[in-house]
């Protein structure tokens, strides 16, 4: 009797430590984002630039892409398309990994020349409001060379945004995509001397500077804890 009732203790400590380590689980994984664009997500908006034409995003079925991919396109114009994370706390997932590409560069595109400040594809992390909003911008440029970095402001001055060029037009036009890595809590933290609580994630496509065509794809984005990244 001893015996079998050592047993179901025993038994009832086994399934309460796996319970636990369900709801743990499920715990993490709420600080864990990620975005396939397997379809056109609903949370996602557009945000246009006041008198320019906007710029266009589909979920699309691509060659080279893992699901389907989000796919912009900008003939003379500029939008960029957005989602605000309310739960993602950047001390907890500070890794940003992306996949993407692009198929057609702005011609003479520069982002250090404020008249030709055009990118195929970038990628936003933004924090703040209407009045005071600040961003760190990973782009893909054309004439740019790779690891320069700038500073640019918008809307008066009430955006400022730290841009840094991980790819230019060297990197090829077509069918490659390739995986980027960044810690964005540190180059936020680095930039503007905090790491943000609240955050909202940004696509850009550009091509109003320059009057031309721009045209990329995101296969996926997400953010992850530090360990499971392969960054430095």
């Amino acid at each position: 009797m001893k015996k079998m009732a050592c047993n179901i203790f025993f038994s009832l400590i086994v399934m309460t430590g796996v319970a636990l380590a369900e709801t743990a689980s499920k715990k993490d994984n709420k600080s864990v984002w990620r975005e396939d664009f397997k379809t056109m997500p609903a949370e996602w908006v557009t945000k246009l630039k006041p008198g320019t034409k906007p710029a266009e995003f589909s979920v699309t079925q691509a060659s080279g892409s893992e699901n389907g991919c989000l796919n912009m396109k900008a003939d003379n114009a500029s939008a960029t398309f957005m989602i605000k994370l309310k739960t993602i706390d950047l001390h907890k997932t500070p890794i940003l990994r992306w996949r993407w590409r692009v198929t057609t560069f702005p011609k003479g595109a520069d982002g250090r020349n404020s008249k030709k400040d055009d990118q195929a594809i970038g990628i936003y992390v933004s924090h703040g409001g209407f009045l005071n909003q600040h961003s760190i911008a990973y782009r893909w440029e054309t004439e740019t060379p790779v690891k320069s970095e700038g500073t640019s402001s918008y809307a008066a001055g009430v955006v400022k945004v730290k841009w840094i060029c991980l790819r230019n037009k060297n990197d090829g036009e077509g069918k490659t995509f390739f995986i980027e890595e960044r810690n964005v809590a540190e180059d936020f933290k680095n930039a503007f001397g905090y790491i943000p609580d609240k955050i909202g994630v940004g696509v850009s496509c550009n091509s109003q500077y320059t009057e031309s065509q721009a045209v990329a794809q995101l296969d996926w984005i997400e953010l992850l804890p530090k360990e499971s990244g392969n960054h430095p």
